[in-house]
């Protein structure tokens, strides 16, 4: 263990100078990102390790990496083969690292590996990596080697990571068509402005004569476009760029999330993706035996959306002072299901079981949610698209009609 000076920047860009103790450059590189520092020097012993500089640069940058979802499954899955065919942790964690070289899970696993060599448990030396191992890993971790099922946890997180990474891939593939054909119908409506109806516009204005109100309404739209495109396209700009910021502040997120929640559709499958992922991760973490406090606030860390991260947190605090699971959750947007299937869970003593059928029950109604919303999607945006095709047809046509009638 040795001292190294830094030089780095912090989250508002100013330089920041200290010292930190570790095993090695990449050791301090790496708990110096965890502050959420970025490191420009490190100096151990006189040298310079510093971006252009330093000792062990392929570990330097594996400490700047983040570490995919599929690897955390992937890790997960090997430690309980190992584990559960009597290797020790250590020597699972050797055979686990050569899977992952030149990462920055493979340079924790060899920092995880010298602190469980010094003596320490597996739980302690995950917890000096919480930017790689989340509070739920960790305290599955403690169950684990308190009941000496450390193999079935990591089964489990395992099993919970990939329910997880596929209620977002659910979740994301249902919004990728509907944005794609948005983006459609707006190409459409901005090739209709740019090229379409400017040559319409100077044919009819050229003869002269009167046009039909819907004609006269679509030119000077495109007129509009033409003449204020900047300021259209700076305030769309402006707009997304205020809602990201507003969406940086606790009160500004919670109302965004709240918003989201009321759009029709789209709320109802954030409540129902929202709901399985709360059920599998209690369903879990009782299941490994976490106290039912300390679930409730390891899932409301979990949980994407600011109102149900909240009403677990507060969740959270009304069973510590006694009260009941299903009295202390119930919430407008918590469905009755979720509140009564967990009061029997309580009654019967298999709240953990429920759970797991309340996750269940959830993931399968998000898949017949999302295929509903492609269907109902198709036809609507169709619809959308050929109504704006066809108004400029309908304008056309109109003022020729006009012109050849004379009128």
């Amino acid at each position: 263990m040795g001292q190294f000076s830094y030089t780095a920047l912090d989250a508002t860009g100013a330089e920041v100078t200290g010292n930190v103790q570790a095993d090695d450059s990449a050791a301090a590189a790496l708990q110096l990102r965890q502050r959420g520092l970025r490191v420009m020097e490190l100096t151990h012993g006189g040298s310079r390790s510093g971006f252009l500089g330093q000792a062990n640069f392929a570990d330097w940058l594996a400490s700047q990496r983040s570490v995919s979802t599929s690897s955390m499954i992937f890790f997960f899955r090997q430690m309980a083969f190992m584990l559960r065919a009597g290797l020790s942790v250590s020597h699972a964690l050797e055979l686990a690292k050569s899977q992952f070289s030149n990462s920055r899970l493979n340079l924790t696993i060899r920092l995880m590996l010298k602190d469980i060599e010094a003596g320490q448990a597996l739980s302690v030396a995950m917890s000096k990596h919480k930017a790689v191992f989340p509070d739920m890993a960790i305290n599955l971790v403690v169950a684990g080697e308190n009941t000496g099922d450390l193999d079935e946890i990591m089964e489990r997180l395992a099993i919970h990571l990939d329910k997880k990474a596929a209620l977002r891939a659910q979740m994301i593939n249902a919004m990728i068509y509907p944005a794609i054909v948005v983006l459609a119908a707006i190409g459409v409506g901005i090739f209709m402005v740019v090229q379409i109806i400017p040559k319409f516009a100077k044919f009819l204005l050229g003869k002269g004569k009167a046009l039909p109100p819907s004609t006269q309404l679509l030119i000077d739209l495109s007129d509009y476009i033409h003449h204020h495109g900047l300021l259209i396209i700076g305030s769309v700009v402006a707009f997304i760029i205020s809602v990201l910021l507003v969406y940086q502040t606790r009160q500004g997120r919670l109302w965004i999330d709240q918003l989201l929640l009321r759009i029709p559709v789209i709320g109802s499958m954030l409540i129902t993706g929202a709901m399985a992922q709360l059920a599998w991760a209690l369903s879990i973490l009782l299941r490994s035996g976490v106290t039912v406090f300390d679930s409730m606030k390891i899932t409301a860390n979990l949980l994407g959306n600011r109102v149900y991260s909240d009403k677990l947190q507060d969740a959270s605090s009304r069973i510590l002072e006694g009260q009941d699971v299903a009295s202390s959750i119930e919430h407008p947007k918590i469905p009755p299901l979720v509140v009564q299937m967990i009061a029997v869970g309580e009654n019967t003593g298999s709240l953990d079981s429920v759970l797991q059928e309340l996750g269940i029950y959830y993931e399968k109604l998000l898949e017949i949610a999302i295929k509903r919303m492609s269907a109902l999607i198709e036809p609507v945006m169709i619809l959308v698209i050929g109504s704006m095709v066809g108004f400029v047809y309908y304008a056309f046509f109109q003022a020729l009609f006009s012109l050849v009638s004379g009128k």
